[in-house]
């Protein structure tokens, strides 16, 4: 039942058609009387709890890094009133990504599949902040209540019937205030949608990043839907016109246009989601034929791909040589070492593979990577009290 009261009420918080400026309360009015912040926090708690029952998400500790690592370069500019945020990958090739209420920000894993470079994705990211700093949520709320308060209130009825004890009566109230005919769950109303733009391109620019990468991002989903389903999922949420795409780029020339991020890091998951999402079993062949004309971060992230292929075909000597090929600047990055690692224990050179593990956790206390590497090959080896204070912590981040 909690998970129909939270879709319930996700769905009556964003769906319904667009409303005009002067509909939108602005922040600190009413809005904040009818839905709190600690509210909020127990909604997103309950949605977020739902999400991982019924949705498979990715913990790969590269993955979560990188994406704490993005979104804390974003959060200073932000305005955002609580900053601890949780952070959801979920296991899916399609273009989305989504903000809830409580703090948390999440994408799907096929993002990666869509975006170019860092500065385009973190584009995504900023609109998204925008949408918890500036309570969306609550305001279309308030927004709903002022409209048609009477069927809000019979919703909230029937939704409390639910999650208590008569859910029949419950639903039959759900059917009559047309509350089962929802058709976008959580979309935002379109004037939401351009402040989160342009609040998310100045979150992008004093972040240091470049501002065109905004409208270049929308022309892909917009290029990507043209093509292919996949894209749907983020442009039922989140509408997309052409005027928002025509905004966006007239705004961007106000800025100058600045280089672009490709990181060793996201390279690597980039090719993780090709990997995962369409090369599949095709993988190794295609990673090797690029690697011919390969030069720089791209080579390395390549060899790194290429090295865990091996591990999963069990070929630990293959991916050692791949991981030797690497440059100087990427061979001991900790991902890089804590993949060295699995190779030496696949390899049955488990006290080298520990040894090593033990070494760079001295260099990089607090890496995902090594620290879960190590606990899996001590518990892989019969060792789980050693292992304990590091799942501990683990679970503590």
């Amino acid at each position: 039942m909690k998970k129909l009261f939270v879709l319930i009420l996700f769905a009556l918080s964003f769906s319904g058609k667009g409303y005009s400026e002067t509909e939108l309360p602005a922040l600190g009015d009413s809005t904040s009387g009818l839905i709190s912040l600690q509210q909020e926090q127990e909604l997103g708690s309950l949605w977020l709890r739902q999400l991982r029952a019924n949705q498979a998400t990715i913990d790969d500790p590269l993955l979560i890094t990188w994406f704490t690592d993005s979104i804390y370069q974003l959060v200073p500019f932000s305005e955002l009133a609580v900053t601890d945020l949780q952070l959801v990958v979920v296991d899916s090739p399609q273009l989305n990504a989504f903000a809830v209420p409580g703090g948390i920000i999440g994408i799907n894993y096929g993002l990666f599949l869509y975006t170019a470079d860092e500065d385009e994705l973190a584009s995504v990211l900023s609109h998204e902040l925008v949408h918890l700093s500036q309570r969306h949520f609550a305001r279309q709320v308030e927004a709903a209540q002022r409209r048609n308060p009477i069927a809000l209130a019979t919703l909230l009825a029937s939704i409390i019937l639910i999650a208590t004890d008569n859910p029949d009566a419950g639903f039959a109230g759900l059917v009559s205030s047309q509350a089962a005919a929802i058709q976008s769950q959580l979309a935002y109303s379109r004037d939401f949608e351009r402040e989160a733009d342009r609040l998310g391109m100045n979150i992008l620019v004093q972040s240091g990043m470049d501002a065109h990468a905004m409208p270049e991002m929308f022309s892909s989903m917009m290029e990507a839907n043209r093509y292919s389903s996949s894209a749907l999922e983020f442009l039922m949420t989140h509408p997309l016109t052409p005027s928002r795409v025509s905004d966006a780029g007239n705004r961007a020339e106000q800025y100058p246009i600045r280089p672009r991020t490709r990181s060793f890091e996201f390279l690597a998951l980039k090719l993780g989601a090709e990997r995962r999402y369409q090369l599949k079993d095709n993988s190794a062949a295609e990673f090797r034929q690029r690697l011919e004309n390969a030069r720089g971060v791209d080579r390395d992230a390549l060899l790194y791909q290429l090295a865990d292929i091996a591990l999963v075909q069990r070929e630990p000597q293959k991916g050692m040589n791949y991981l030797q090929q690497v440059s100087a600047e990427y061979r001991q990055h900790p991902a890089m070492d804590a993949l060295q690692a699995k190779l030496l224990a696949a390899d049955n050179q488990v006290a080298d593979a520990t040894s090593l593990l033990r070494q760079k956790l001295l260099i990089h206390p607090q890496d995902l990577s090594l620290r879960e590497t190590l606990s899996r090959i001590l518990i892989d080896t019969n060792r789980p009290a050693e292992a304990i204070p590091l799942l501990k912590d683990l679970t503590a981040d």
